[in-house]
Parts: C-alpha cells; sequence; structure tokens
C-alpha cells in the first residue's frame, strides 16, 4: 500500500505548483506548511521576497524547523530533506508563473499588496488562487483591480503556521462561493 498522499485540488483542479509572496515573519512557515502537506506528491513551493538577507534567513528559518521536526521524530530524515528540498527561495517573481496557488504574506501596506496582486495575475493563470495572509484588510480593498476577484480571498494564518491548524477564510463579495467551500 502506498503511503503517499493522493493530489490535491482545488475545485477539481490538481495543485502543481504553490507560490507565497513574503519572506520575513510568516511567509516561510506558510511555505513549510505547505511543504509538509504537497511534498508527498512532488509539488514545489516558491517563496518570492525582494530582499535577499529575507529570502536567506526564511530558508534558514524553516530548515531549522524541519530539522527539529526531525530530531523530534515528527519527520522522516529523507521527509524532512523532501520537505526542505521542495521549497525554493528567489528574488525572481518569474517564478511564480504556473503556481495554481498564491499566498501573500508581506507587510499590511493596501498599496504595497495592490502592486504584489497587480504584477501576479500577470504570471498565473485566471484559474490560479490569489490570498492574502492580511490580518485586517478586507478582500475588496487589497484585491482591487483585480482582473478575476472571483478567485481571490483572505487566507490568514495563525503562529506558527506550519503547526497551527486555525486558518481564517474570508471571502471576498465577488469571491466564487464554490472557492471558498472547497478551500475550507
Amino acid at each position: 500500500m502506498s503511503t503517499e498522499s493522493p493530489m490535491i485540488d482545488i475545485l477539481g483542479k490538481p495543485v502543481t505548483r504553490i507560490g507565497v509572496i513574503g519572506s520575513g515573519q510568516i511567509g516561510p512557515d506558510i511555505a513549510l506548511h505547505f511543504s509538509k502537506v504537497f511534498s508527498p506528491t512532488d509539488v514545489p513551493v516558491v517563496v518570492v521576497d525582494i530582499s535577499e538577507e529575507a529570502l536567506e534567513r526564511g530558508r534558514s528559518k524553516m530548515n531549522k524547523k524541519v530539522d527539529r521536526g526531525v530530531e523530534a521524530g515528527a519527520f522522516r530524515p529523507e521527509q524532512g530533506e523532501k520537505m526542505k528540498n521542495g521549497v525554493i527561495f528567489t528574488s525572481d517573481y518569474s517564478q511564480l508563473s504556473g503556481c495554481d496557488l498564491v499566498v501573500e504574506a508581506a507587510t499590511e501596506d493596501k498599496d504595497l499588496k495592490g502592486r504584489i496582486f497587480s504584477q501576479v495575475q500577470e504570471l498565473v493563470s485566471a484559474e490560479a488562487v490569489l490570498c492574502s495572509n492580511s490580518s485586517h484588510l478586507e478582500p475588496e480593498v487589497i484585491f482591487e483591480g483585480i482582473s478575476n476577484p472571483g478567485r481571490t480571498m483572505v487566507v490568514h494564518y495563525f503562529f506558527p503556521a506550519e503547526r497551527n491548524p486555525i486558518v481564517e477564510i474570508v471571502p471576498g463579495k465577488e469571491t466564487d462561493m464554490d472557492l471558498t467551500r472547497d478551500m475550507m
């Protein structure tokens, strides 16, 4: 019997690539969460940040958490290596191309988030799900001007994101309700 997880899908479409924007406070933890869930099916997770320093700190933070998990017996050594190797840290936004799901975890700045999503929507398909980890901005504010608001929502993770099963799902007024149900 195979121990591999089944392919995970959103609205019937398999998730084949995931993006996380921001390698600061919570972005690396969100990437680790996705790596834990998706590494059995070899789905890559791409972490993008404009700061090389933030990328290096994020990679180091994530790797230390995985190593501690291996030491504690939460992960087998080969599983830990697969999780670490499945996450790409880069400053190249074009690496988000082909992502089926993108979670932005940048600074709580409306204009910054708007610029990020304006750039991201040009790199991903119209079917890609775009999420913000915002803790206080409404979806309509964050995704103002997005070409496909039906595929957007706030997905707010709580620390530590890789272990905490609680996630707030906040659809916008135009978010597809089937998508909202599927994300829950």
